[in-house]
């Protein structure tokens, strides 16, 4: 009978619950993403690193849970107030994480990307290695270098790997309608690199064959590629020698410094930050069940 009497007790504490202890906690929540992600967006404040992604939220989740004191004061402490104090120490950490999760969120999505309006942009110094194209740019084709090497390696047993590789270099021109006026030196280079396996001990008839079928293959994939139009781009930090190769047949090489090497992003950008974000949202999930369920279960304050 203990049991029944229980759930009948505790079923009529819900709307109490509800009102004075659940609504209070979903304002706070709810508040404290639009403003951290507003302010976040608005401000873009990359710089300030991990003073902004995990200082600020700190701090802002410790007013939040000062503001909670006085409405979740229905839960019943002892004389030190340790029942109230555990949901507002997983809150704290809840919006920690929280806002940690949304600043990584928006910084790929909005700090790493940014529009390149003119060529001075593209060889500035900086952190930033996302770039983003607009039809301001072009490629020009007749100037598209390219470089096909094949490569072997030894592998444990004396067993040969043959395998190609085949790299691109499309300078970037600027505004030009007419690439016989362009005198300057292009300040950057669209660069695209295919590698294929051909097989391991081939003879040099097959070995050449193979080879000569991914070179046609290759030329066809990248021929069929929109290079009128570009989305976000990857400075190459640290190119392969064929890729200078490629630069240096196009014709347009640099004749001192090396040149600005950018490669397109294998993932589309929409999907960069998912993974961050998931992951805080995981875990921001979890706290925030155990929160919910403490204020549900926690006992209260005996009324009069």
């Amino acid at each position: 009978m203990a049991g029944p009497a229980f759930f009948t007790s505790w079923r009529g504490t819900l709307p109490v619950r509800w009102r004075g202890l659940i609504v209070p906690y979903g304002k706070a929540l709810g508040i404290f993403v639009v403003g951290y992600a507003g302010a976040t967006a608005v401000g873009q404040p990359w710089s300030l690193g991990h003073w902004w992604s995990l200082g600020v939220p700190a701090l802002t989740a410790f007013g939040v849970c000062w503001w909670l004191w006085r409405p979740w004061a229905l839960l019943a402490t002892n004389s030190r107030g340790e029942l109230r104090r555990l949901p507002l120490w997983l809150l704290w950490i809840v919006l920690v994480l929280l806002g940690w999760s949304l600043r990584n969120y928006l910084r790929y999505r909005l700090g790493e990307a940014r529009d390149m309006h003119s060529a001075q942009e593209l060889v500035r110094p900086g952190n930033a290695i996302f770039f983003r194209l607009h039809s301001s740019f072009y490629l020009d084709r007749a100037h598209v270098g390219r470089y096909a090497v094949s490569r072997v390696n030894t592998l444990k047993g004396g067993t040969k790997n043959y395998f190609a590789t085949y790299n691109y270099a499309c300078p970037l021109l600027v505004a030009a309608t007419d690439t016989s006026v362009f005198r300057l030196t292009p300040p950057a280079w669209l660069s695209y690199s295919y590698r294929a396996d051909l097989g391991n001990d081939l003879t040099p008839g097959e070995r050449n064959w193979r080879y000569q079928n991914f070179v046609a293959r290759t030329d066809a994939r990248f021929d069929s590629l929109p290079l009128a139009r570009f989305t976000y781009l990857l400075r190459v930090d640290n190119p392969d020698p064929a890729q200078y190769q490629a630069v240096r047949a196009s014709r347009l090489a640099p004749f001192y410094g090396s040149p600005l090497l950018l490669a397109p992003i294998r993932a589309p950008f929409a999907v960069r930050g998912t993974r961050t974000l998931r992951l805080g949202l995981w875990l921001v999930g979890l706290g925030n069940s155990a929160v919910i369920f403490l204020l549900l279960v926690m006992p209260l304050r005996p009324t009069d």
